[in-house]
């Protein structure tokens, strides 16, 4: 199957750029890699001059778009921008088309994919997406390219059970499936025993949906546990957000390791006692499936564990509120070896069971297959 994606993150990740990407950029890097172990085809279309900065890679097929920063302001969308994404769907003569993120790219995608008469598909990123929270940080632009986009989809890929239902409600007639996300097997073998796990991790993009305000209000409740932060902020760092950090670099217990390249994730968490998550929203997050295939539990709220996977499967401490986080990062940290073994051990195992490449690749192409059985050739 030939399958084309959209994003304009993709680039910096495949280089290793310290760049703040999405969580959608680290899963397609993931997804384009089983697909091609599995002998499928994929591009992925995003700016110009994209294949001269990456270099030399195999994971897929870069096809450059348009220079988001060339053209006329407010003019360059219809003379520019759709013209070049037209040329990139033709030059690449996809079998399907996949856009996640919500916003005016759906739209455009979709119109796209309808003016060639290719199936397109959106996959929710996050929960907000498929509940209408989205309205809280798309424009009234944004907002109408994307629901343009869900309504003309010939399926909406869901990460988890509430995206779906959520969907459904919103779309009852629409065909909509559930795709966990995967991840590449890696070694973990050297995952250490927790006498050498001394910290409490935290990683992502800082933007308000990661929430550290609370992040630095466990900090300040939990001076005797030590925290290592691993990130950056993104392009618009809200004022709130801005204010936690600084407060952050103020505590003792508390360290910034910085931006974290993908070589250095593993090792990263591997050192981790936790990985405590703040998040107000996810859909079903990268960083928590690499926490678990290091065996590091998860520590989050109820509202960020996708179907109770966590507290279902005993992969970490989920908490009802703030209180109850605060009590559950003291309780891994006083958990006996063996206790804590187990708890790690049975994070490993459930990763393998569920979430190997193998059965990623295999959920999404019995996806997609719905939508190109019948598409003409």
């Amino acid at each position: 199957m030939r399958i084309l994606f959209i994003d304009f993150d993709l680039p910096h990740l495949l280089r290793d750029s310290e760049y703040p990407v999405g969580g959608w950029a680290v899963q397609l890097r993931q997804i384009l890699i089983a697909l091609s172990a599995a002998g499928h085809y994929a591009g992925v279309l995003t700016w110009e001059g994209a294949n001269a900065y990456v270099g030399q890679q195999s994971v897929c097929e870069l096809v450059e778009t348009y220079d988001p920063k060339k053209g006329i302001r407010k003019l360059r969308f219809g003379y520019y921008f759709l013209p070049a994404l037209i040329r990139g769907v033709h030059a690449f003569k996809p079998d399907v088309i996949v856009q996640s993120c919500s916003g005016f790219n759906t739209g455009v995608m979709a119109f796209i994919a309808r003016l060639f008469g290719i199936p397109f598909v959106h996959r929710i990123a996050c929960d907000t997406d498929a509940d209408g929270r989205y309205t809280i940080y798309l424009n009234s632009r944004e907002q109408l390219g994307y629901r343009f986009g869900l309504k003309n989809s010939q399926l909406v890929v869901c990460q988890n059970d509430y995206q779906r239902d959520s969907i459904r409600e919103l779309f009852p007639q629409k065909p909509v499936q559930i795709v966990r996300n995967l991840i590449l097997r890696a070694d973990t073998n050297a995952a250490h025993s927790p006498s050498g796990r001394t910290y409490v991790a935290w990683l992502g993009v800082f933007r308000r949906q990661k929430n550290l305000p609370l992040l630095l209000r466990i900090a300040t409740a939990l001076p005797q546990v030590r925290f290592r932060i691993g990130g950056m902020a993104n392009a618009r760092l809200d004022a709130e957000t801005k204010a936690a950090i600084e407060g952050l670099k103020k505590l003792p217990n508390v360290e910034f390791a910085g931006y974290i390249r993908r070589e250095g994730v593993s090792d990263f968490l591997k050192g981790a006692i936790a990985l405590l998550s703040t998040s107000d929203f996810e859909g079903f997050s990268n960083v928590f499936l690499e926490a678990l295939q290091n065996g590091t539990p998860v520590v989050a709220r109820k509202a960020v564990d996708p179907d109770s996977i966590f507290a279902r499967n005993k992969l970490g401490l989920i908490a009802d509120d703030e209180a109850g986080l605060i009590e559950n990062v003291e309780a891994v940290c006083r958990m006996d070896a063996g206790t804590y073994e187990q708890l790690s051990q049975r994070c490993r195992n459930y990763v393998d069971a569920n979430h190997s490449p193998e059965i990623g690749v295999a959920a999404l192409i019995g996806a997609l297959s719905m939508v190109t059985a019948g598409a003409p050739s």
